[in-house]
């Protein structure tokens, strides 16, 4: 057995481990839920250190056989190894689900971040052509200005 063989069967198995907490990641992203959302990431963190691990591992076997990370694939296929060439494809194709997954919960992020953003602005009267009818304390400007109800 070659001896990357175990190490890209234990990634891709962190990977869709890894994968499934993301996607509960983006169910408590849509609905909101901040406590559930807290044991998610708790949980992501030793998938994602034991990753890393994965990573370093890969690395230095690389380093060890002169390759550069970009030679791994080929380097694979010449060892006309079927079991290792699928354990090592099982394992980029899941890496791959968990980047697009991560890519995606960081846009929920974004986008919800970017609502409340708006909404405290809405809610601080800023960024409104209606600037300055309230003050901060929320009571009307003494600015002087008076409008129309139809304006209003």
């Amino acid at each position: 057995m070659h001896p990357l063989h175990p190490h890209f069967q234990q990634a891709e198995q962190d990977c869709q481990s890894y994968l499934a907490l993301l996607d509960q990641e983006r169910d408590a992203l849509t609905g909101q839920d901040i406590g559930n959302l807290e044991q998610i990431l708790d949980a992501k963190r030793p998938y994602a250190e034991q990753l890393i691990r994965h990573d370093q591992q890969i690395k230095s076997y690389c380093q060890q056989n002169q390759l550069q990370l970009g030679e791994l694939a080929d380097h694979i296929k010449a060892q006309q190894d079927p079991a290792l060439s699928a354990a090592y494809q099982a394992f980029i194709t899941a890496l791959s689900a968990c980047q697009q997954a991560n890519d995606r919960n960081a846009r929920l992020v974004r986008h919800s971040q970017h609502a409340t953003r708006s909404l405290l602005d809405l809610l601080r009267n800023q960024g409104e052509p209606s600037a300055g009818v309230y003050d901060q304390l929320g009571n009307a400007s003494r600015s002087g200005q008076t409008r129309d109800l139809t304006k209003a």
